[in-house]
This record gives structure tokens, C-alpha cells and sequence, in this order.
């Protein structure tokens, strides 16, 4: 690979595996009805879109002389640990439909003592139509490596040009009357959610892509106290939140989704997803979904843009 940014990666295809989206549901136990409805019925969650970029990621061509330090891992953490998700929706994905994924890493960077990545990715069906659009940034690396100084090779993730709504598709929402029914202000969810080991194993399935998720003797090796949940894992209850109340679909029509993870999920931590509706437009409708641990620590962040027409 050249030392040009952004550096092209290897185009692949999909769909995405079975027991994924099954894992998907099941790691909802019984705070998931609206996610298990759309499982259901045959969609791609839209948690589920962020590993987009890990699937990119995870079907690279692995170089042989790098050390593994985890099983299926580039010598790091599995796919990265993500930091960061910015993506666009734009538009329903079959659980058992072709598409495939391109993308480039845009720049690697290290702050205090951790080094990041940053993806830009696209995926597109077989008629070569948008499905999403991902910029995703994640730890390479989970442990602090002493002494390691700041750096930056290609782009900073706030230059990377990030994915916004996409109004060209907010027509076929079939829940534009409940969204538009919203008002500023309005809150959703609020119970406690306990993240049991159970969830996270069958989150990541008997074949899991990154087992400091489910794996306590490999997190341990990853430098971890306990197995961590997966960033899309947390994601889902909070979107759990607003699927319940808008409707199954509401969010695979144009939304637009900026995360952030702040402060691991530990295995059988207790926390609390809610989302707050924040703006309303005539064109469009926004929430800040957060996930707060039992300490009061904020877990994760997401600013959640929902077109309108």
C-alpha cells in the first residue's frame, strides 16, 4: 500500500451473515420488540449499518508477517473499537440482499498514547443505488502505549467529508405522520437496561468478529477488565427507543446518525437509553440519543436527523 492518503481499500460483497442479524436480535433480549419486529420481517437493523465498515474492514487481505494479538484481529483490536460513526441510510437493506462495499482509509492518528483510523466507506445494491454512507472512526489499538507520541498520517477525521440526510428518500418513510405528529421536547425511553454477558455473546455469535465483546480471557488480553458491548450493540437500545415510538422503519429512509462512544459498556452494567427530540422542521426531525450508565457516566451520544417531506 502507498504512503498516499486516502488509501483505497479492496471492494467487497455481501450480504451480510445470517446469524449476524440474527445475533442482532437476540442481543435485544427483552427490551428489543421493535428491532425484533424488523428482524422479522426481513430487514438490515439500522444499528447494524455501522458494521458496514467492519465488514470492509474484516475482509481485507491480511498481511501474514503482521502479528495477530487477537484471533481475527489486524494486530490490534478486530476491526477497531469505534469512537466515532457518522452514516447516512439511504435506504432499506434485505437481510438476504446483494450489495457491495468501497471504501479508503482516510488517516491514522495518535492522542494520548492510542492510535485511530478513520474509514469512509459506501455501500451500494446490485443496481449500483446507495444503501449507506459511512465515515467511521475507531481504536486500533485498545491498550495506552506509553510514551507514543501525537501524530498524524492523511486526514483528520473533521476533514474527512462526512454523509448528511438524504432528502431524496424521505418519501417512502411509511411513518411520516407519526414524525411529523412530534414536537421539541418530547422524550422517549428512560428505563434500565441490563448489559448481561448473555446479550453480548449472542450479540457476537459462536463466530464473532471482535471477542473482546464477548470473550472475557481475550478482553483481558486486549487490556480490559471484562468483556466491553460493542459500539452498535449499545447503539441498538438507544435506537430501540425511538423505533418503539415512531415505528420500525422510521430510521431506514434518509436518516442520518452522528455517534459517539464516551465510556465502555463493561458486561452486566446497567444502563439507561433515552432519546430527546431536540429541533423540528418542516423538513426534518432531530433527536439526541443518549445511554447513561448507573454511575451517571455518558456511554455513548448520538445526534439522530430524520428528513422530512
Amino acid at each position: 500500500m502507498s504512503d498516499t492518503w486516502p488509501k483505497p481499500l479492496k471492494t467487497v460483497s455481501g450480504p451480510m451473515r445470517a446469524d449476524k442479524v440474527e445475533g442482532a436480535a437476540l442481543g435485544m433480549g427483552e427490551w428489543g420488540e421493535a428491532l425484533q419486529g424488523l428482524n422479522a420481517d426481513g430487514y438490515v437493523p439500522p444499528d447494524m449499518m455501522t458494521a458496514l465498515t467492519l465488514f470492509l474492514l474484516g475482509n481485507q487481505p491480511r498481511d501474514p508477517a503482521k502479528k495477530q494479538a487477537i484471533p481475527g484481529a489486524a494486530g490490534g483490536v478486530a476491526g477497531g473499537v469505534w469512537v466515532r460513526e457518522r452514516y447516512t441510510i439511504h435506504r432499506p437493506l434485505l437481510q438476504a440482499e446483494k450489495f457491495s462495499v468501497e471504501g479508503h482509509s482516510m488517516g491514522r492518528h495518535v492522542h494520548k498514547g492510542r492510535r485511530y483510523g478513520t474509514t469512509q466507506s459506501a455501500t451500494s445494491d446490485e443496481q449500483v443505488l446507495a444503501v449507506a454512507s459511512n465515515v467511521t472512526t475507531g481504536l486500533l489499538a485498545y491498550k495506552v502505549e506509553e510514551g507514543l507520541q501525537d501524530m498524524l498520517e492523511g486526514i483528520t477525521p473533521d476533514e474527512v467529508d462526512a454523509p448528511i440526510p438524504d432528502w431524496t428518500s424521505a418519501a417512502s418513510n411509511p411513518h411520516t405522520d407519526v414524525l411529523k405528529a412530534v414536537s421539541v421536547g418530547d422524550v422517549f425511553g428512560g428505563y434500565e437496561v441490563v448489559m448481561g454477558l448473555g446479550l453480548m455473546e449472542a450479540r457476537d455469535t459462536k463466530n464473532p468478529d471482535n471477542p473482546i465483546h464477548s470473550d472475557p480471557e481475550l478482553a483481558k488480553k486486549a487490556g480490559l477488565s471484562k468483556p466491553i458491548a460493542g459500539g452498535a450493540h449499545v447503539l441498538a437500545f438507544g435506537l430501540e427507543v425511538l423505533m418503539s415510538k415512531l415505528g420500525r422503519q422510521s430510521l431506514l429512509h434518509g436518516t442520518h446518525f452522528d455517534i459517539r462512544w464516551k465510556t465502555p459498556v463493561y458486561a452486566d452494567a446497567t444502563m439507561v437509553p433515552q432519546a430527546t427530540c431536540i429541533d423540528k422542521s418542516d423538513d426534518r426531525c432531530v433527536f439526541e440519543v443518549r445511554t447513561i450508565l448507573a454511575d451517571d457516566a455518558l456511554a455513548m451520544i448520538a445526534v439522530v436527523t430524520i428528513p422530512l417531506v
